[in-house]
């Protein structure tokens, strides 16, 4: 029998700004970034979050709509957190031009004996602090997983590294990587990811795709490296690495029947994440996920599958 998924991050109204334009109040935040990806692969799934009374009725009923369920976010009396992003020609580089935390600044999440039970928790790029609680109250589930960022990495070290013996996978970009392991080389990141606690950790190398590092229970490292889909004019990456890592939530949940994925199973989940990615640069914020279909998916996967093997 299928598992069922519980991601937990940031719900939020943002402002983007890329070469390619500007779009102004959208909806935007990891959580549901992650959710309406992993909706694509998974029915079964819960996100958790907080928003405030300004939050738009029309955006809860286009989320449930695409069946990602709004029946465990709180709603607290003041303003969602509120994000300003502004990207580079380089588009690897953005800059925070505004951030409001709004009422996730003092909601304290408490998970309902529900939720407790989940068989997957993963916890989205919010503080490692946050993180770690959500991680300690879900104390059932089979895999664990948990985002960063290097604002948190520089602020809060400690908990990162309680949060790292806390999970089963870990995925850094490239930047954050390096910068948490003190080297200069990605790979010897990720090695030094695995030696701090989880099983798997995953690298982003943005457009370049992204490595999955994996040690064995016989104390063994093997690699995988996946390539990016390919994106001629990407329009606004926010989210991409969010709606990655809820792919492969979504992917991976209905692969626990025998308390683990496999090797094969973390493989053909890092590439169905890759693709999903992709996809969510194509248009601004949400709005790729909320059109995507389990149809067209299927059949980028396909074409995926064609680019990327041979005899």
């Amino acid at each position: 029998m299928n598992g069922r998924a519980l991601i937990y991050g940031t719900i939020a109204i943002d402002t983007l700004i890329t070469p390619g334009g500007q779009v102004n109040s959208v909806l935007g935040g990891s959580a549901p970034y992650a959710a309406l990806a992993a909706r694509l692969v998974t029915d079964r799934m819960d996100m958790i979050g907080v928003v405030g009374d300004d939050f738009p009725e029309a955006w809860q009923q286009a989320l449930e709509v695409r069946g990602v369920s709004m029946r465990h976010v709180a709603r607290e009396a003041g303003q969602t957190f509120a994000w300003t992003g502004k990207y580079e020609e380089d588009m690897n580089l953005r800059t925070t031009v505004s951030r409001v935390e709004g009422v996730q600044e003092h909601w304290r999440m408490q998970l309902s004996p529900e939720l407790r039970a989940c068989s997957l928790a993963a916890a989205t790029n919010v503080t490692p602090r946050l993180q770690c609680r959500m991680l300690e109250q879900c104390p059932e589930a089979q895999f664990r997983m948990a985002d960063s960022m290097k604002g948190w990495l520089k602020r809060q070290p400690e908990d990162t590294a309680r949060m790292l013996r806390m999970v089963d996978l870990m995925l850094m970009n490239d930047e954050e990587a390096r910068y948490w392991a003190h080297t200069e080389d990605s790979l010897e990141a990720g090695y030094k990811l695995l030696e701090a606690g989880p099983r798997y950790a995953i690298v982003k190398h943005g457009s370049a795709g992204s490595t999955l590092f994996h040690r064995t229970p016989e104390g063994d490292t093997r690699l995988f490296r996946c390539p990016a889909w390919p994106l001629i004019h990407p329009k606004d990456p926010t989210g991409a690495g969010d709606s990655y890592m809820g792919a492969l939530a979504g992917y991976l949940t209905g692969r626990l029947e025998n308390g683990s994925p496999t090797w094969e199973d973390m493989k053909r989940g890092v590439a169905l994440a890759s693709v999903v990615a992709a996809a969510v640069c194509e248009k601004f914020g949400t709005i790729s996920l909320f059109s995507l279909s389990r149809q067209e998916l299927a059949r980028r996967l396909a074409e995926f599958h064609r680019m990327t093997s041979w005899e």
